[in-house]
């Protein structure tokens, strides 16, 4: 009877806190959206910490991305009809998927989860680390980081401003090892766009 009680107890617990973790779960404020929305059903804001808020509707739902005060990573939130979450995960603003995106159904409950950055044993703060290192401008017109899956390897790629120049520097870099395979130049008028990528 004694070891009955306990596994009952320890069965309880374990539900209370799933349900207590479902009912922290973000949620979306329809009302608010419903209030303040335009004409293209997009509404923009920025809250009591200076984050960037974008909301919008898709097909099912709502979307809202997240961009932090001086924080290059953003967070996208997508929400069924009903304003219950989606989806969630980090993501480099027109570039890529970062860490761990969940995935969830109407009730709350994880249906799938993946992580990008599993892939990357160069991590995007050891990316940060070669940027500051070599003292590249992030805010040139042209910068861009960009990863990618080539021929069954992880790499990343960075574009940049060189100095008193009108070339773009382009740096290559395993993103299983941190090796760097290609480090070269081109016209500052080609554009940006990181070739191997494609």
């Amino acid at each position: 009877m004694k070891y009955l009680f306990i596994y009952l107890y320890i069965i309880v617990s374990f539900t209370d806190c799933k349900a207590q973790k479902k009912n922290n779960m973000k949620t979306f404020d329809i009302e608010s959206f419903n209030k303040h929305k335009d004409h293209l059903n997009n509404y923009s804001f920025k809250n009591n910490n200076g984050d960037l808020i974008q909301q919008d509707r898709w097909q099912f739902g709502f979307e809202e991305i997240v961009t932090k005060k001086e924080n290059l990573i953003s967070t996208y939130y997508k929400f069924y009809e009903n304003g219950q979450l989606k989806l969630q995960g980090d993501f480099y603003p027109n570039d890529f998927e970062k860490g761990i995106w969940k995935e969830y159904d109407e009730q709350g409950n994880l249906i799938e989860e993946t992580d990008y950055d599993a892939p990357y044993k160069f991590t995007w703060e050891d990316i940060l680390k070669l940027i500051e290192k070599r003292g590249i401008d992030m805010t040139h017109e042209n910068f861009e980081i960009g990863r990618n899956i080539v021929d069954n390897r992880p790499v990343w790629g960075i574009i940049y401003g060189k100095e008193e120049s009108d070339k773009l520097g382009i740096i290559g870099i395993y993103g299983d090892t941190g090796e760097i395979f290609q480090e070269s130049e081109k016209d500052g008028s080609e554009g940006g766009s990181y070739d191997d990528e494609d």
